[in-house]
């Protein structure tokens, strides 16, 4: 094999491991995304259940020791069993991961072209602008280049 054929195998490979790794990244964001997501949902929709349910169990439309009670046992459950937790973190962890992969579609589109395409061109074309997305983002998000600063803050 020449060193041509071997520098092409490598462009190759090298232009797939990209894609590979540009998914990787995405997926992980949106892990990381879905599991934040997940916490702030869930602590919002048990804060707001907690003082519903307090607030029912301080009322009551006629005075009756029995009510006062029952509504006390209730507040209670309310606060023993977290199913109110449990259901909003998995809701809240689905919101924030498909948000997330909605706002990198790009690069996910990037990297399944980098991957997935046969031939000669357009993985090479996939795999480029792949690179200088990422090139863009790192200079952006990382380097904070062409960001507009806020004057007021700090």
């Amino acid at each position: 094999m020449s060193v041509a054929g071997i520098g092409s195998k490598v462009l190759k490979y090298g232009i797939k491991a990209a894609g590979v790794a540009g998914l990787g990244m995405c997926v992980i964001d949106a892990n990381h995304t879905g599991k934040f997501k997940s916490d702030v949902r869930a602590t919002k929709a048990e804060t707001n259940s907690f003082d519903y349910w307090y607030d029912n169990s301080r009322k009551l439309s006629t005075p009756s020791k029995v009510n006062s009670k029952l509504k006390d046992k209730i507040f209670q459950w309310q606060v023993r069993h977290n199913y109110v937790r449990f259901i909003n973190k998995g809701i809240g962890y689905v919101q924030g991961f498909a948000k997330s992969l909605v706002e990198d579609i790009v690069p996910i589109g990037l990297s399944i072209a980098a991957i997935a395409t046969k031939g000669k061109v357009a993985p090479k074309v996939a795999g480029g602008a792949l690179g200088v997305y990422a090139v863009g983002s790192f200079v952006k998000n990382v380097l904070n280049f062409g960001v507009h600063r806020d004057p007021n803050r700090f």
